[in-house]
């Protein structure tokens, strides 16, 4: 399996669409790929008062639904599981392992900037950025900043070269 790779970006930048279209091509490569997508405020993930809620606040560890089409387990999160032990635990079978979100972890990051942000991009202030993706001009201070830190600048619609990028090895340790 590879490294896991983060797609970041700040809100409302894309990171969900380039997610769907970069699993869309690996997967037409033939790549098994899990996804994660990272959430920093607590929520209920169930529905509350469904009967797989019940089980779970009654105690039920794991407690799961199934469906004909889908299967949910739901697991308290400890403060010790951490991101790889999930993907230990639950990903051993996939070929690639892409996380949306979490500016702050650990892994190799993809950064998209889009959608006319007006912000800075972060992989001036965060570590593990490899790729920026974009749909804008890159000012030449951005361009020689990614250089500098070894970041590969791809356009936005480049999602092939993208998704090669990943396969090829580029984004592991």
């Amino acid at each position: 399996m590879t490294h896991p790779v983060q797609i970041i970006g700040h809100p409302g930048c894309g990171k969900t669409t380039l997610m769907v279209e970069l699993i869309e091509a690996l997967v037409q490569r033939d790549i098994r790929v899990g996804s994660i997508k990272h959430s920093a405020h607590s929520h209920e993930l169930d529905k509350p008062g469904k009967d797989s809620f019940c089980h779970r606040k009654a105690g039920a560890v794991p407690a799961a639904m199934m469906t004909p089409d889908m299967a949910a387990v739901f697991l308290p999160r400890d403060s010790y599981m951490s991101l790889d032990d999930l993907i230990r635990q639950y990903y051993a079978s996939v070929d690639m392992v892409l996380i949306e979100g979490w500016i702050s972890g650990p892994h190799e990051k993809i950064e998209v900037f889009g959608n006319g942000c007006d912000r800075t991009p972060l992989f001036h202030q965060v570590p593990n950025v490899k790729v920026f993706v974009t749909d804008q001009p890159v000012s030449s201070a951005d361009r020689s900043a990614a250089a500098e830190r070894q970041i590969t600048v791809f356009n936005r619609s480049d999602i092939g070269a993208i998704a090669q990028f990943i396969i090829s090895g580029c984004m592991q340790d």
